[in-house]
């Protein structure tokens, strides 16, 4: 198996990441719980904001490269400089 090279993980992985904690931490606060993390003034908002955000953050960390492994991270930068991506 892999060991993970946190060092190697771009930022914008680990801000998807993140993001993604936060807004899962988020619905199930609201949704179990019933204890609002986010102020909104009512329940119908709070509750679509939070379900859009968690669609999308999903969607974005599902969809982008998420290199966490050392073969992944090197296995990236060959792509990126077969494409001619820098």
């Amino acid at each position: 198996m892999n060991k993970l090279n946190l060092k190697g993980i771009p930022t914008a992985t680990w801000v998807r990441i993140i993001g993604l904690a936060i807004i899962l931490v988020n619905q199930v606060s609201v949704s179990i719980f019933k204890f609002q993390l986010l102020p909104f003034g009512d329940e119908e908002i709070y509750e679509g904001v939070s379900t859009v955000l968690t669609i999308v953050i999903s969607i974005l960390t599902a969809y982008k490269d998420t290199p966490v492994t050392l073969a992944a991270q090197q296995g990236h930068e060959v792509t990126k400089d077969l494409k001619g991506d820098k």
